[in-house]
């Protein structure tokens, strides 16, 4: 089945992080511009300006936005890299609703530079989030990348590591089953680890897709899993035993980031054109 693409917002400066609020907007993230948006009824309106490039986002239990920040990076094309002036280091922030925002923790573990790329709630009410870390050298100099790690911060705002890891640890999600769900960029691959009251336990292959399929951001609805594959312009639906339900080409240079489901709908944030879109499911 061939799915059509609504179209929302155009202009953006690599979107990201899409999250339903409850007023029913949507609101993301802009890397280049450093900026935290939402749209509503075909209008836009700005939520924040930060410091840094905020990254991957979820609204808390706290009805706040909680933002993984990068400190500075954003893909101008599938070659050029924008630094931000001044860079940060990176860090998780919260930002209230009503445009207030704080770094929340901003002390990581591991190799520098932090490079917080995405994350998820847990149970226990701390989050876990992925640290790509230097990631920028990959078109140069892949021998120097660092590889990644998986990290957590309790409201004590301390981080610790959970697991070190490579290929571009990304989007992150908890399994129905209570298991953890990572999505490795440069592998092609889905990752589960037991979780275990805030700590994971043995790492485990869960799926590999197609080489042309790098995951990105996900999300578990209704007993299925959506994950954008960014360089590879598609959005795969998995059931929750991993098995491939559908694939939505979303077009050649599309570069789907993250997504998120509201109101019947699959909206996905479209990193190099710039586009928030959604999709009737």
């Amino acid at each position: 089945m061939k799915r059509s693409k609504e179209i929302h917002v155009t202009g953006l400066g690599f979107p990201e992080g899409p999250v339903a609020l409850p007023d029913g907007s949507i609101a993301f993230v802009d890397l280049l511009h450093a900026k935290v948006r939402a749209f509503k009824d075909g209008a836009v309106r700005e939520l924040a300006a930060l410091s840094g490039a905020p990254n991957g986002m979820r609204l808390g239990p706290d009805g706040a936005l909680y933002i993984c920040n990068n400190g500075g990076l954003a893909p101008e094309s599938l070659e050029t890299l924008h630094f931000a002036a001044p860079m940060i280091p990176g860090c998780i922030q919260r930002l209230q609703l009503d445009g207030r925002w704080e770094s929340f923790a901003d002390q990581l573990p591991g190799a520098k530079p932090s490079r917080p790329n995405d994350l998820i709630f847990t149970q226990e009410g701390g989050i876990v989030f992925t640290d790509p870390q230097n990631w920028e050298v990959l078109g140069a100099d892949a021998s120097a990348y660092h590889g990644g790690q998986l990290l957590a911060v309790g409201q004590d705002r301390k981080v610790r590591a959970l697991a070190k890891m490579t290929g571009f640890p990304n989007g992150l999600v908890f399994h129905p089953d209570g298991s953890l769900i990572v999505g490795i960029t440069m592998e092609h691959r889905l990752l589960r680890f037991d979780w275990n009251d805030g700590n994971v336990g043995a790492m485990t292959e869960w799926v590999r897709l197609d080489d042309r399929f790098n995951p990105d951001g996900m999300v578990f609805h209704d007993g299925l899993l959506y994950v954008t594959g960014s360089t590879g312009d598609r959005v795969a639906i998995l059931d929750n035993t991993g098995r491939l339900v559908e694939m939505i080409d979303c077009g050649e240079g599309s570069d789907p980031t993250n997504c998120c489901v509201h109101d019947g709908r699959l909206w996905v944030t479209l990193g190099l054109p710039g586009q928030l879109i959604s999709y009737a499911l």
